[in-house]
């Protein structure tokens, strides 16, 4: 069952809390506007280390990137205690052996995608990773969906369309990008799958990494459509919260 408190219902808030033995919780709009921790996110993130998952459809970082800010905000988390959509897609390409694959996406991400092994080309693939690419143009999404209409496989990192800024507008993300493809192409006859929430994947791996099963596990997140109701499929209690109003990680620092 999934729990969406206003702020203003702090005790039911803190009691969900105290039953809770760890946190997943969301980056872009929850903890975090444009990769800078909101103090009150870090105060928590900082009072629950070791018991805490970054469950992230963010998919223009990798796990290093994310260890890295932590550092600078003194929070020490382990690696496989961040968990992102944009990485997980690129390890879903890995499946596929032996396939040339077009990763849409920042070249840092491509570099990543290197370091895994992938194959990577720009036209006539037969794997297309989608991520937040911030370099989309009219030839890349025409090389993509001329490779789809040839059987191609698309693995999407997430499809939130827009995660909020820092200077308070909308960042378009990966399922912009999707519905530009989309526009083109019928996905019901493409061969494709979403790696970020909703689906299950990255919940998944949140529990695997605090050794925890969903029921001992409260997940806090901005989207009701991807944190809330990912969450909720597995049984994990949720909350919904902003970066943009910190009283819901002020309650369950209280609640300790």
């Amino acid at each position: 069952m999934a729990y969406e408190f206003p702020a203003s219902r702090s005790e039911d808030i803190a009691n969900l809390a105290r039953t809770a033995s760890g946190f997943l919780v969301d980056w872009d709009g929850c903890c975090a506007l444009g990769n800078t921790l909101v103090p009150a996110a870090a105060d928590f993130l900082r009072a629950n280390q070791k018991r805490t998952a970054i469950v992230s459809n963010n998919s223009t970082c990798t796990p290093e990137d994310f260890l890295e800010i932590l550092a600078c905000n003194e929070i020490q988390l382990d690696r496989n205690q961040i968990v992102l959509a944009g990485m997980e897609a690129l390890k879903r390409a890995t499946d596929f052996t032996g396939a040339k694959v077009m990763v849409l996406g920042d070249p840092h991400m491509r570099g990543a995608a290197k370091k895994m092994g992938l194959d990577l080309t720009q036209e006539d693939a037969d794997v297309i990773v989608l991520l937040r690419d911030r370099r989309f143009t009219y030839r890349r999404l025409e090389r993509a969906v001329n490779s789809l209409t040839r059987g191609a496989h698309l693995i999407v990192a997430n499809p939130d369309s827009t995660h909020p800024g820092k200077d308070g507008g909308l960042k378009p993300e990966t399922g912009a990008l999707l519905a530009a493809i989309r526009a083109c192409v019928e996905l019901d006859e493409t061969k494709w799958d979403i790696v970020g929430k909703p689906s299950p994947h990255l919940f998944r791996m949140g529990c695997q990494a605090l050794d925890l099963s969903p029921d001992q596990l409260v997940m806090l997140g901005d989207n009701p459509a991807t944190d809330l109701a990912g969450a909720k499929a597995l049984g994990i209690k949720a909350i919904l919260t902003s970066a943009k109003s910190p009283d819901v990680f002020e309650t369950l620092l209280r609640a300790r």
